[in-house]
């Protein structure tokens, strides 16, 4: 099993060395490790550090090897108390895959539910991702529905 750590200045560049292996497929040298170290990520610990933002990430082997971020997003109205714990995204490292690493951040979408008292834990999945589907249901969540996903391009 991993240890699931919430992503922190302190650690922030094991999560950039992580992205990048994701993007890449391949490992930031050493150098470029301790180049990455040095960073200054102000930017991004502004980002990190938002009302309502978590990340946490999977620490094995000295590495990240996974993470999970999670929104909470406020509803209001006659149907909502309280709003909801979204995934935004979860990702484990093909070969650290099948260890329980993705129920162990899944946990902490459900300890920032209890934590913050929100109605549900909610998240989209691709109908076709068969493996992230039985996932999710193993850990409780039921499919209502499916949808269609659309974004924006940033303008300008």
């Amino acid at each position: 099993m991993a240890e699931v750590v919430r992503v922190s200045r302190g650690n922030y560049h094991l999560f950039e060395d992580m992205v990048y292996w994701r993007m890449k497929g391949t490992d930031l040298t050493q150098a470029e490790r301790d180049t990455n170290r040095a960073n200054d990520f102000t930017e991004k610990f502004t980002e990190l550090e938002h009302a309502g933002f978590y990340s946490y990430a999977a620490l094995s082997d000295g590495r990240f090897v996974g993470w999970i971020s999670l929104m909470y997003t406020p509803k209001i109205g006659p149907r909502w108390n309280k709003g909801m714990i979204y995934v935004d995204e979860l990702w484990v490292a093909p070969e650290y895959r099948n260890r329980g690493i993705a129920k162990q951040l899944m946990e902490k979408a459900f300890e920032c539910q209890r934590n913050t008292g929100a109605v549900e834990v909610r998240l989209y999945v691709g109908t076709t991702s068969t493996v992230a589907r039985s996932l999710y249901a193993s850990c409780g969540l039921q499919e209502a529905g499916s949808a269609i996903f659309m974004r924006s391009r940033m303008v300008g």
